[in-house]
C-alpha cells in the first residue's frame, strides 16, 4: 500500500490519513473507509508526522565507511526541518551554496531495542523518498571546527510523496543475507535536466541492518526516521540550488517527490 496524508484543497487546515490507488486517494480513519478523493482535489503533505528523531546515514562519509564490515555510524537532524511534498522552499540567508542530496526514507513501527537484522524487518513501517537540502559552505566549516553536521543541515527535508509499505517492495528483493536489499532504481532532476542518479541497492547496509544497529545503541520509537544515502549522487561538481529551481526526485516504486525553490 502508500500510504499517505492529505489536505482536501476546498478544506484547508484539516490533515487526513488514506492509501493512494488508481489515481485516487480512500481517505481512512486508521481502520475505516470514509472516503473518495479525487488525487488532484488534495493536496499532499508529509506522509509522517513529526518524528521521535532523525538519524542519517550517510554512505559518502569516507572516514565511517572506510572498512566494509565496520558499525555504521549516524548523526542526527532537526525533525522540525521536515517540509512536505510540492512545498515552495526559501533558501536561507546563512548560506550561498544549497545542494540536494537524496536518501531512502524508513519508517519506524514501533518501540523496540537491541533487534537484529531479521528481526528489525517487521519493525519496518515503511519507506519514503527523502530529499535533504544541504549548505555546503557551512557544512565545510564545521569540518574545520571538527564538528560533526548541525546547521548545515537545517535548511529543510523533504519527505513523500508517499509512504510504500514493506509488501510493495517484494519484487524489488535482490538479496536477503542480512536484511532485504532493494534494487531501486534512483534520479534527481533540476528544472527537467537529470544531475544524479544511483540505486538504493548500492548502499552498503540494508534497512533492516539499519534499523537494527540504530537499535543497539538506543530504544528506537514508533514514527522514527532513518535516512539511509545517498541513493542519486553526480560524478561531476554538484550543482547550486537557484531561485525558481524546480527539484525532482524520483524513485523506483515509491514515486516521485516535488520541490520548488521560491523566487
Amino acid at each position: 500500500m502508500k500510504l499517505c496524508r492529505f489536505e482536501l484543497l476546498d478544506q484547508p487546515g484539516k490533515v487526513r490519513s488514506g492509501i493512494i490507488y488508481g489515481g485516487k486517494v480512500y481517505e481512512t480513519d486508521g481502520q475505516n473507509a470514509i472516503a473518495v478523493h479525487e488525487v488532484d482535489r488534495t493536496k499532499p503533505i508529509a506522509p509522517i508526522g513529526l518524528p521521535p528523531s532523525i538519524r542519517i546515514y550517510d554512505s559518502k562519509n569516507d572516514e565511517l565507511m572506510r572498512f566494509q564490515d565496520a558499525t555504521p555510524f549516524h548523526t542526527y537532524a532537526n525533525p522540525n526541518c521536515l517540509i512536505a511534498p510540492s512545498t515552495y522552499l526559501e533558501l536561507p540567508d546563512f548560506s550561498a551554496s544549497i545542494e540536494i542530496s537524496p536518501y531512502l526514507g524508513i519508517v519506524v513501527a514501533e518501540s523496540a531495542r537491541g533487534l537484529t537484522p531479521q528481526e528489525a524487518e517487521s519493525y519496518i513501517l515503511g519507506y519514503t523518498i527523502a530529499n535533504m537540502f544541504i549548505a555546503r559552505d557551512v557544512e565545510g566549516e564545521e569540518r574545520t571546527a571538527g564538528s560533526g553536521p548541525g546547521r548545515s543541515r537545517d535548511v529543510a527535508i523533504a519527505i513523500g510523496p508517499a509512504l510504500t509499505t514493506p509488501d510493495e517492495l517484494e519484487e524489488a528483493v535482490i538479496d536477503e543475507s542480512d536484511g532485504k536489499r532493494f534494487k531501486l532504481e534512483a534520479k534527481a532532476r533540476i528544472n527537467g535536466v537529470e544531475v544524479m542518479k544511483g540505486d538504493a541497492a548500492a548502499l552498503p547496509y540494508t534497512p533492516a541492518k539499519l534499523v537494527s544497529v540504530a537499535s543497539e545503541s538506543a530504544m528506537i520509537a514508533r514514527g522514527d526516521l532513518i535516512l539511509a544515502g545517498p541513493i542519486a549522487i553526480t560524478e561531476t561538481r554538484s550543482r547550486l540550488l537557484e531561485p525558481g529551481d524546480e527539484i525532482q526526485v524520483v524513485v523506483e516504486r515509491l514515486g516521485m517527490l516535488a520541490t520548488k525553490i521560491s523566487t
